[in-house]
């Protein structure tokens, strides 16, 4: 496994900082830091440096969600928010429980679930895998009064089966993980978004079946990455 890498900007970063010296210590891997600019040019810099790395480690910062290096990042990127404070942080802590995964068809979501389901096995955690589908509207032709509201399709037996596909080999690999699902009807990146207030680690696949060139980085990550509710990470 590589280093563990602090990236240091312009925000406090003592969440950051301390959620990945934890991972390293509890690793047995190197910590090292790399100094992010708000630049493309850096992005650019940094992500080619985070090759081979186990992991890069970013601080929360609010309104940006690190689009380009996190789309160009050659490890999965951790996003850490700050600390309330310490006894809002303890009792927040205790009531949190579970390594929250977003989970759709694609390649990458099966590479997110592989990994949090080692996370979630490694932190005695029960791994929550969350799906979502969207009602979607019906197309009209001009000249013609069609209904243009939402299709009155139940896709949940669907996505079901989908969710159940994509876990099988984690049930597999671990067999002794405890492994719940989630399915729920609307914008998954809302969801998602929810859900990780409640969740000790949030994962999410860097784009999704329906995302553009593997190069971009897909609009659920995104905005999941601009609004973290607790330690996130996106996964390429």
């Amino acid at each position: 496994m590589g280093d563990v890498i602090l990236g240091v900007t312009d925000a406090d970063g003592a969440g950051a900082r301390e959620w990945a010296f934890r991972r390293a210590e509890a690793r047995g891997l190197t910590l090292r830091e790399l100094l992010i600019a708000p630049t493309r040019d850096d992005a650019d810099r940094a992500a080619a440096a985070t090759e081979g790395a186990d992991i890069l480690v970013l601080p929360e910062e609010h309104g940006h969600g690190y689009r380009t290096l996190i789309a160009h990042a050659q490890c999965p990127v951790a996003i850490i928010p700050e600390h309330p404070g310490r006894h809002d942080e303890a009792a927040a802590a205790a009531a949190r429980r579970g390594v929250l995964v977003g989970v759709d068809a694609s390649d990458v979501s099966a590479r997110a679930l592989d990994f949090a389901a080692r996370e979630a096995a490694h932190a005695g955690e029960p791994l929550i895998a969350l799906a979502a589908w969207e009602p979607v509207s019906v197309g009209t032709e001009p000249g013609l009064d069609l209904w243009t509201g939402p299709m009155p399709v139940d896709l949940t037996e669907a996505t079901a089966g989908m969710l159940e596909r994509m876990i099988e080999p984690v049930r597999a690999t671990h067999p002794q993980l405890e492994v719940r699902t989630l399915i729920d009807v609307g914008d998954a990146s809302a969801l998602i978004e929810d859900a990780s207030r409640r969740a000790v680690l949030t994962v999410v696949g860097s784009h999704g079946r329906t995302g553009l060139a593997r190069l971009l980085l897909g609009s659920v990550s995104e905005r999941v990455a601009a609004h973290v509710g607790s330690p996130t990470v996106i996964v390429r």
